[in-house]
């Protein structure tokens, strides 16, 4: 997938902002989100800072990585707004684009000498698998914030019930 400025165009398109549904985020809802993250913050960090080659190397070697976190991300739309996903994934996207793009304007020329560096540490990763946590270690943007399933606290007023055991 080669980087183009009309992509970068299409999601910096201004939309709504994401409403987050009271929806827990499981450890793999988690690295499909870092990971997503990872991929816009170098789509950005390649067009502000003319590094499109680096880019196009990084999706080369880590496509299917992406890709199947792309698909698990996809998935997690699809739970949390039903019908709605897609625009729901569209909002998330073009919202990720413009907080990493308006991040990048606040840091001026700091920008690129911080996230370039970003394309290095990804090339010396060992595997695709090691994209998430990579994701997870740094500080990126992102436009929502996640409560894992373990943080949910429990509804007001609901009480699991003990099943019995039946005695013969």
């Amino acid at each position: 997938m080669r980087l183009t400025a009309s992509l970068l165009a299409i999601c910096l398109a201004t939309g709504p902002a994401l409403a987050v549904p009271n929806t827990c985020t499981k450890d793999a809802d988690r690295a499909a989100f870092d990971t997503v993250a990872l991929k816009s913050e170098l789509m950005v960090t390649a067009l502000v800072c003319k590094q499109q080659d680096q880019y196009n190397a990084f999706m080369h070697t880590y496509q299917p990585s992406v890709a199947g976190e792309e698909k698990d991300l996809a998935a997690y739309f699809k739970r949390a707004y039903g019908r709605q996903y897609q625009k729901a994934y569209d909002d998330y996207i073009s919202n990720l684009a413009n907080a990493q793009s308006d991040e990048g304007l606040k840091m001026g020329t700091a920008f690129c000498e911080t996230y370039t560096e970003m394309f290095n540490e990804v090339q010396s990763l060992h595997s695709g698998t090691e994209l998430a946590d990579y994701a997870h270690s740094k500080a990126l943007v992102q436009p929502v914030s996640f409560q894992t399933c373990a943080e949910m606290p429990a509804k007001p007023g609901r009480h699991t019930k003990s099943k019995k055991k039946r005695t013969a």
